[in-house]
């Protein structure tokens, strides 16, 4: 049964720590529905992350992130957030999602997540650079707010999406008494 209160689980973290993946597994193992924020942003929209940043900037982009975000984090259904890599940039949706989600910090090296990302195709933020440098640079700005904002923070390096989904379900059970 849901913590009254913060009745979801929110992974956030930079591109290639491997949110997705991982909350989809951990929505599997706690029966929960699993729910991206980058794809309801491109369901809400009608247009993909790449048109809203070449149409609206990235400031526009976060606006339709920010009412995707406030969207899905009112639902009744206890859910698992796959949220963006900036999420945290705006100080609402940090107080929105502590509010009413543990968050877990997923952590990569940017070798390892630049590795997983490719060659950045269809993300923005990768097209003005090297991958590893980008992400390094995204690291460094953003730690301090996945660390304020984190209940829990998990190391992605070397581990496979089943290892960490195990780690954050015994995290939740431990919260919220789901089964894992």
């Amino acid at each position: 049964m849901a913590t009254e209160g913060r009745p979801h689980l929110a992974l956030v973290g930079g591109m290639g720590t491997g949110k997705t993946s991982v909350g989809a597994l951990v929505a599997e193992r706690v029966r929960r529905r699993h729910i991206d924020l980058d794809r309801w942003v491109q369901a809400d929209t009608g247009r993909s992350i790449g048109v809203l940043f070449d149409e609206l900037g990235e400031e526009g982009f976060r606006d339709a992130e920010q009412a995707s975000l406030e969207r899905a984090l009112e639902l009744f259904e206890p859910i698992i957030l796959s949220t963006g890599g900036g999420v945290l940039g705006r100080s609402s949706n940090r107080d929105a999602l502590c509010t009413r989600s543990y968050v877990v910090w997923l952590r990569a090296t940017p070798e390892t997540a630049a590795a997983r990302v490719g060659d950045g195709h269809g993300r923005p933020l990768l097209e003005d650079g090297s991958p590893v440098d980008v992400l390094r640079r995204l690291a460094e700005e953003r730690a301090p707010l996945y660390e304020a904002a984190a209940d829990l923070a998990v190391d992605t390096d070397n581990r496979s999406a089943d290892e960490v989904a195990d780690e954050v379900s015994v995290f939740l059970e431990g919260r919220q008494g789901a089964p894992a």
